[in-house]
């Protein structure tokens, strides 16, 4: 199974009460399905050890700082039929989603910005995670969306942003953990969250801690900065 080289982040089979379901939606050929391969275990999911829920539907069970969480993956997104009711059932039953385009097709970074208000329409009562995924980051050559342009559409649609390759595995364990992250920073008590905030916290170096203090000082009295802040915080996955 996937394993994270981290002791607070690694991929178990132990099970557990907290099960969350993650979406996966956007244009073809952006690789959603390698990303859930890597998910599995193995680009090619029957030869995996992850439980298969269904066609394009994978269970696996991760810990992360600490703590276990079952993700049930959706791989099920019907590009073909845009309003179709696939695709309204899809942005109905997601507790989180991560909107995937490829960095190399901007055309699919355009797609992304409207399925991002879709949802925000069809979930409009809800505060619901969303990771903004540029994946394909190892073809730099061919990058088309940069990561500035990435990072701003995330600030402007209020999500999480981070650049994956799903062909070298670039960043797709950290996407899984902050998406779980995510939810948790939503679903559980201001006390869980802060007992977490506190163990994060103690990792910090003192020069680190101090810069972050005064960068919301500034941030404050001057809107510039603010966007600023936010368009860096939406690569943190592990605060809001």
């Amino acid at each position: 199974s996937w394993s994270s080289d981290s002791s607070d982040s690694v991929i178990s089979t132990d099970s557990c009460a907290s099960l969350f379901r993650v979406v996966l939606i956007g244009e073809d050929g952006v690789g959603k399905s390698a990303l859930a391969g890597i998910f599995t275990g193995a680009q090619d999911s029957m030869d995996s050890d992850c439980d298969l829920s269904g066609e394009d539907t994978y269970e696996q069970t991760l810990t992360v700082d600490g703590e276990c969480a079952t993700i049930i993956l959706l791989d099920t997104w019907d590009t073909q039929d845009r309003g179709s009711w696939s695709q309204e059932q899809c942005m109905q039953v997601g507790d989180a989603y991560l909107i995937v385009y490829s960095i190399t097709d901007r055309s699919s970074f355009e797609r992304a910005s409207e399925l991002r208000i879709q949802l925000r329409r069809a979930r409009q009562m809800e505060d619901i995670p969303i990771i903004l995924v540029g994946n394909k980051s190892d073809l730099v050559r061919c990058r088309e969306v940069s990561v500035a342009e990435g990072r701003a559409c995330a600030v402007v649609f209020d999500c999480k942003f981070i650049e994956t390759s799903a062909a070298v595995q670039h960043n797709v364990r950290e996407m899984f953990e902050g998406i779980v992250r995510q939810v948790r920073l939503r679903r559980d008590s201001k006390e869980a969250n802060e007992r977490r905030m506190a163990r994060n916290k103690r990792r910090e170096s003192l020069p680190r801690k101090a810069k972050r203090f005064l960068d919301r000082m500034v941030a404050k009295n001057n809107k510039n900065m603010a966007y600023r802040l936010k368009s860096k915080s939406c690569h943190d996955l592990s605060v809001l």
